[in-house]
């Protein structure tokens, strides 16, 4: 073969297989990381929902702590049936990022769990803002770690998921080219 002032065309080739290999290994360390994220997000969710205090006291002056999921089974329907499709979907997300390890998800899959990853913190959202005005201003009732936890759970289950995908489509089109 003809050497041009590049260098080598063997080399050149070698190199390039030695890239190509790299970049293969790197799409599934970085889906592992959203995956491993996902799945803290959702312990955290978990924890926050049934272990920890969302508030103390429930609003009658009492300092007894109490969880969420004992605030929306006393509650209302509506609250039950919103923490129930939260729980549900923090379910799906730790299904699916646990099944990540094992098996590379689909494109539709990945969109789903986004998706419920965002409904969860967008309704959680409002939750924490309400929560952080409270707290700002001293209103009762006295918020728990719980009522935090559940909040922080989600927003780190979003970033997991959002991170497992957006890899996905780089290491794709790392791929193609």
């Amino acid at each position: 073969m003809k050497s041009s002032r590049f260098g080598d065309p063997k080399e050149y080739a070698g190199l390039s297989n030695q890239k190509e290999s790299v970049a293969m290994h790197s799409p599934g360390r970085s889906a592992r990381f959203g995956a491993v994220l996902s799945l803290l997000g959702g312990a955290l969710v978990i924890c926050g929902v049934f272990f920890l205090p969302m508030v103390f006291g429930n609003g009658g002056g009492s300092a007894t702590p109490t969880s969420e999921w004992d605030v929306a089974t006393n509650g209302s329907s509506v609250a039950l049936v919103l923490l129930a499709n939260l729980l549900l979907g923090v379910l799906f997300v730790l299904g699916t990022s646990v099944a990540s390890f094992f098996r590379r998800l689909s494109p539709g899959m990945v969109t789903w769990r986004r998706i419920i990853a965002l409904v969860g913190l967008i309704i959680q959202g409002p939750v924490g803002f309400v929560g952080a005005i409270f707290y700002e201003f001293n209103f009762s009732p006295q918020l728990g770690a719980g009522y935090w936890l559940v909040l922080l759970g989600f927003i780190v289950m979003t970033v997991g998921t959002f991170l497992n995908r957006s890899l996905q489509i780089h290491a794709e089109g790392r791929k193609r080219t």
